[in-house]
């Protein structure tokens, strides 16, 4: 039975949220556009792991989406900053 949870290691955190994070984190790395990208994802699955949260408070802590959602919008920010720079000095 599937229900978007994992039960080893983390308990019982959202997946979701796990997944967001892990992209955040990963999105530090990347080049501009790339990044750009990962962070979007990482953002969506950010909120979701908080609307998940909020409907069954069992589904972990809430810090772990929070990250997601706080480096995912950091990057993403920064990057699309970056970009607009430099398209538009051009």
């Amino acid at each position: 039975m599937t229900d978007g949870r994992t039960t080893s290691g983390w308990r019982s955190t959202s997946l979701a949220a796990i997944i967001g994070l892990i992209l955040a984190v990963g999105s530090l790395f990347l080049p501009a556009t790339g990044a750009l990208a990962v962070s979007g994802g990482a953002i969506v699955l950010g909120v979701l792991g908080r609307r998940q949260l909020k409907r069954d408070p069992s589904t972990g802590p809430a810090w772990v989406s929070l990250a997601a959602l706080i480096i995912g919008g950091f990057v993403f920010v920064s990057q699309a900053i970056i970009l607009a720079i430099v398209y538009v000095g051009r």
